[in-house]
């Protein structure tokens, strides 16, 4: 190992990246981590954390109005968005620091710059700095998704959500899964009114049938409308800022805020793998086997960019796996199906969870 820079380059520091980081170096190996953005990853910096602190603010709404209801004498009470957006950024700051720290103190080199693959046991720096590594983990998560229709650059996607100027009085949201209905939910109680825009005629596929049509029957009872079988045919912004929005065959939809909530892709676009010889599927995820190898001996992934299952807790178990599999100090021959035990457990868990 002493011919390369580090025993492992991790490229991404999300949630799989900074345990396979760190639990490499406590193993003894000599590691480095990059990340063009922020400590954390999706689940700390723009995805779980903050959106569930939504949630959380969201609720106040509700329990405000059923205190009057229990001869509580409630004032009414206005909503200020900025408030509860700073100190929602606030916490995600905080707890970018302490994932920083805990790189930090693990001995864990850091360099906050873009990286890519530029060969088997080297990556390249935006700085234009070259360093090689004996593994590389490709750890770079996911990337949400837009429709391709004309106007589709003046919606915004969950990485710009929590930075709002203003509350938007009316939201249209695309997409029928979990995150939609979730920002829906939160928007609603906040005073905007919602509608869902779903290319496809049901919430939460895959879900079970009961849990659906519940949702559904709460959802339009307070007030939130839904537009099925709807695709984006164009969004076409007003001179006054709002936008007008085109979809399926009904009536064009009047919105002040657009958000895109339908999935995540993996994220692998520039990052030099195919030049490199890493296979990826049709959707651009890494191909991976079951110790999470590419098609190149020397480089791994992790995570969402594998698009195997995209659950925070999994792409945790996932980093755990691969670095005492991979870079532990005394690896055995048991270390292989370990390995593999550990990655289908967690994969059956989330998949049954």
């Amino acid at each position: 190992m002493a011919d390369y820079d580090y025993d492992l380059f991790v490229i991404g520091a999300g949630s799989g990246g900074v345990r396979a980081a760190r639990v490499s170096a406590a193993h003894g190996a000599r590691v480095a981590v990059a990340e063009e953005y922020r400590i954390g990853g999706t689940c700390v910096i723009r995805g779980c954390v903050p959106k569930k602190l939504l949630v959380y603010g969201a609720h106040f709404a509700e329990d405000l109005r059923d205190a009057r209801r229990f001869g509580w004498n409630v004032p009414d009470c206005d909503f200020d968005w900025p408030r509860l957006r700073d100190n929602v950024l606030d916490e995600v700051a905080r707890l970018e620091g302490i994932y920083t720290e805990t790189l930090k103190n693990n001995n864990v080199a850091q360099y906050l710059e873009r990286a890519t693959v530029s060969g088997p046991n080297e990556v390249a720096l935006a700085s234009g700095k070259r360093i090689t590594a004996r593994y590389i983990l490709i750890a770079t998560g996911a990337w949400p998704g837009r429709p391709d229709c004309p106007g589709s650059e003046h919606g915004i996607t969950s990485n710009e959500v929590f930075h709002l100027e203003t509350l938007p009085k009316r939201v249209v949201i695309s997409g029928g899964g979990y995150i939609a209905n979730e920002f829906a939910g939160i928007f609603h109680e906040f005073g905007s009114h919602v509608t869902i825009v779903n290319r496809s005629g049901t919430i939460l596929r895959g879900y079970d049938e009961q849990i659906r049509d519940r949702l559904l029957q709460i959802s339009m009872t307070k007030g939130v409308a839904f537009r099925f079988n709807a695709p984006f045919q164009k969004v076409e912004k007003q001179n006054d800022g709002s936008l007008l929005i085109h979809v399926g065959s009904g009536e064009p939809i009047h919105a002040d805020m657009l958000l895109y909530a339908t999935g995540r892709n993996p994220r692998t676009e520039g990052l030099g793998l195919t030049e490199t010889g890493v296979e990826l599927t049709e959707k651009g995820a890494v191909k991976v086997d079951e110790d999470s190898r590419s098609t190149v001996p020397s480089i791994y992934a992790v995570g969402d960019v594998t698009d195997r299952v995209q659950l925070t807790p999994v792409a945790i178990r996932e980093g755990q796996a691969f670095a005492d599999t991979v870079l532990a100090t005394s690896r055995t021959a048991s270390t292989i199906p370990r390995f593999r035990r550990r990655c289908s457990a967690t994969r059956r868990w989330a998949v049954s969870a």
